[in-house]
């Protein structure tokens, strides 16, 4: 009598052991169709390779910035250095618009969503929209420096209410910026930082100062 609780124990425990693997492979086999596929649609429209490395199942990020995001009630919703617009995809607001300098990837992101986002080729420069509720750029502001990504967002600020943004953590060698948004003291505040389920960074939520 006195094995029994234990035997069923280690059948929980197998049991749970097996679904784990199974989860775990399941994710692995979505992963690689999903590649496989924007590989395709990279042959397609010749975009950079690395965009069809990291689909939405591989960076699970992507769906707790857009939780973050649609906590806020967004009406407009504008991502610089949007890719193939998997976030914007989650994004709920009745106004969503994607920019990147990439003409090719926007043109995949167009064929990918359709018209239901405005995808634009472009960067911080091009956005044209008066009233932003989030204003979202993760993933690549780490290329460049503290001056020229000020120079981009301080135009923006005055019509801005919230800012998404990424900062890698310090001590990580493959980043050439490690960004603490220092410009951006006195004019917009931190009010949450999450990471996600990423290892090497934290994603920024900054409320803007009017």
């Amino acid at each position: 009598m006195t094995f029994k609780p234990l035997s069923a124990a280690v059948r929980t425990l197998r049991r749970q052991g097996i679904a784990s693997a199974v989860s775990k492979a399941s994710r692995r086999l979505r992963i690689a169709v999903d590649r496989g596929a924007l590989t395709v649609l990279q042959w397609r429209f010749g975009f950079a390779p690395w965009h069809s490395q990291s689909p939405l199942s591989s960076r699970p990020y992507r769906r707790g910035l857009a939780a973050m995001v649609n906590d806020l009630a967004p009406s407009c919703v504008v991502e610089v250095g949007c890719g193939l617009g998997s976030i914007l995809a989650l994004v709920k607001a009745e106004q969503r618009v994607g920019y990147d300098v990439d003409s090719a990837v926007i043109g995949a992101a167009r064929f990918l969503h359709g018209r239901s986002i405005d995808f634009r080729v472009g960067g911080f420069e091009a956005v044209t929209e008066p009233e932003i509720d989030v204003l979202i750029a993760v993933n690549w502001t780490h290329d460049f420096d503290p001056v020229q990504l000020e120079a981009w967002l301080m135009p923006l600020l005055p019509r801005t209410r919230y800012l998404m943004l990424d900062s890698i953590d310090p001590g990580e060698p493959a980043y050439p910026h490690h960004h603490d948004f220092d410009f951006l003291r006195g004019r917009a505040r931190q009010i949450a930082s999450e990471r996600l389920g990423e290892s090497n960074r934290h994603f920024l939520l900054f409320e803007t100062i009017r």
